[in-house]
Parts: structure tokens; sequence; C-alpha cells
């Protein structure tokens, strides 16, 4: 048996779970890396690279970007120095195709793989992504867990507030539809290895938190 020496920690969840903050927090703790596809999208976005554009109209609709683009953004990712000792992903695999490149490119042996579930219901998800508000400033707003003093004003530039185009009650159903489609073979996979750690989402941020220490530390992370 090879020594083991990278860890990598995938984070799960529907949208709106909160795996990508919890996903971040774990990072600092352990000093692991995050590589979030949902974030190297957004930057592609924001860049208004040629890639980016053409994931903005895709995402825009509730679908996820192509395999192509998801390939090509982790490869270019990974070659970085700093995941050395290992990395978290979020966001990724996303499907079977995706689930099968990653375990043929895992050294059998080297690295310690678990897979994290942030698990909140559809209902749950419905709440937190359909009160959310946005700014154009930039800071953003949930009508039930931090509203604005002014109902639709942003507090900070006295802007109209708008709901973004993937926080629509038809994309979310749409997102809720293919992620229970798609990530639920994958969760199986990890399940089936016994590499599985399922925490309940709809706690508190910290109470999140402490329930993933507390099962990694089981795992000797």
């Amino acid at each position: 048996m090879l020594k083991i020496n990278k860890t990598i920690l995938i984070f799960f969840g529907p949208p709106g779970s909160g795996k990508g903050t919890q996903a971040e927090m774990i990072s600092k703790k352990f000093k692991l890396p995050t590589i979030s596809t949902g974030e190297l999208l957004r930057q592609e976005i924001k860049d208004r690279t040629k890639t980016g554009k053409e994931v903005e109209k895709i995402i825009s609709k509730g679908k996820y970007a192509p395999e192509r683009i998801i390939k090509e953004i982790i490869l270019k990712r990974i070659k970085n120095k700093d995941v050395k000792a290992g990395y978290i992903l979020d966001g990724y695999p996303r499907n079977k195709k995706q689930l099968n490149y990653l375990i043929k490119n895992l050294k059998q042996g080297e690295v310690n793989v678990l897979a994290i579930l942030v698990d909140v219901s559809d209902k749950e998800v419905r709440s937190r992504l359909g009160g959310r508000r946005v700014c154009g400033c930039g800071a953003t707003y949930h009508i039930k867990f931090n509203p604005p003093k002014k109902k639709g004003i942003c507090d900070l530039c006295d802007s109209k507030l708008y709901i973004r185009d993937d926080d629509k009650p038809s994309v979310i159903a749409s997102r809720l539809k293919i992620y229970h489609k798609e990530v639920a073979p994958i969760l199986d996979y990890w399940n089936k290895n016994d590499k599985l750690i399922k925490i309940n989402g709809e706690q508190s941020i910290e109470k999140v938190q402490k329930d993933i220490i507390k099962e990694l530390k089981k795992h000797k992370i």
C-alpha cells in the first residue's frame, strides 16, 4: 500500500445549501485550497472572456456549463503548486462522466478522498434562493434572513434590488431537477465506498461546520 500524501475533500449540496461557505471555512481550518467550479466560472464571466460570455448565457437558464469548459478550467487550476498536499473540490464532479474522469486521474493509495454532502431539502432551497435579492453595487440581501431597511431598496446605495435570473422560481426548479438527476449516482458511488459524510445543512453555519470537522477527525483528516 502506497503512503497517503494527499487529501481531497469533495463538497456536495443543492443550490443554496451553503456548501460553498462551508468549503471555504474548512479550507482555512485545514489549510487546503478550494477549487470551486462556480467561482472559476464566475471569474470567467467577470473578465468577459469568450468562455465567460458563453457560460453566462447557459447558467442564466438554470443549466450547467459544458463538459469541455469544466474540464478546461479544472485542469488549469490543479496545475498550481498550492495543491500539492491536497485540495477541496466544490461543484465538481457534477455527473457520472466527471466522476469517472476524476477517479481515473486519482492515484490509488496516494490519495485520501472524502465526499461531504451538506444536505438541504428542496423546500428550504426554494426559500433560501427565492428570497435572495441583490444590488448592482454588489450587496446581497434576503427578505427573511437579512432584509434591507427599506423594502426593495439597497441600504448602501439606495438602488432598487432585483432577483438574479438563476434565483427565479422556474430556474430554481430546473436547477433542482438537474441536481437530483445527476448528483444522486455520484453520492451513491461514494456511499458504497464508505467515503460519504452526510451533514444536516438546515442548521446554523457554525453548527454545520462543527459537524463537518467532527466527522473529518473520525477519518483522521
